[in-house]
């Protein structure tokens, strides 16, 4: 499966062993836990949130109650399962409203879209901004549902534990995020070459 750390995936014998220590109050065990799923938080956190001043505090929070709770983590799940659970309680609990999020190129093309050509970097640039409005526009809970499963590859089990719904609740969520994702995206102009015309595969 792929998720929010499968770029670079700590083992999880090390991450079992680091959060023992973290337990037992070892400052260095909770530095390693943080450099190991910073950058996992801080991509989810940007999908559900977008950029803006706020995405640093968020991601600071995330780790402080992720860390405070430690003595509750039974192993359950991936380490990084109940902590993106972490990030979407405390992400959707700190933004009051839908965001029109822009997103800078630099933190979020790959690196080889870097090195395409001017034109292309801004046809790209601008095809995030405009995904992220797109995403920004759903409701919070189609929108976290989508993006946790769609964007970062969780499956549907773990967002239900992640978001505290049924597995039939989340497949409900994704599935009209998705149909209203499309319709919006029918009336945008520069997602509408792309989309299939109605009534075609």
């Amino acid at each position: 499966m792929t998720t929010a750390y499968s770029r670079n995936p700590p083992p999880a014998a090390e991450v079992t062993a680091l959060v023992v220590q973290a337990r037992q109050g070892e400052p260095a065990a909770f530095r390693e836990l943080f450099r190991l799923h910073h950058e996992g938080v801080r991509r989810l956190v940007h999908r559900l949130a977008g950029p803006g001043p706020d995405l640093d505090d968020f991601i600071q929070v995330v780790f402080v109650e992720g860390f405070r709770a430690l003595p509750t983590f039974r192993g359950d799940a991936l380490f990084s399962t109940w902590l993106g659970r972490i990030a979407v309680r405390v992400t959707m609990r700190g933004v009051k409203r839908p965001r029109l999020a822009t997103t800078s190129l630099e933190t979020s093309a790959d690196p080889e879209h870097r090195a395409a050509g001017p034109e292309q970097l801004a046809d790209d640039r601008e095809g995030l901004r405009r995904l992220d409005q797109l995403l920004a526009a759903l409701r919070p809970k189609r929108r976290v549902a989508f993006v946790l499963h769609v964007l970062e590859g969780y499956s549907m089990e773990e967002i239900a534990v992640m978001v505290g719904a049924s597995i039939a609740a989340v497949k409900v969520r994704i599935h009209d995020a998705r149909r209203e994702l499309e319709r919006r995206a029918r009336s945008d102009a520069w997602f509408a070459g792309w989309l299939p015309r109605e009534g075609r595969a």
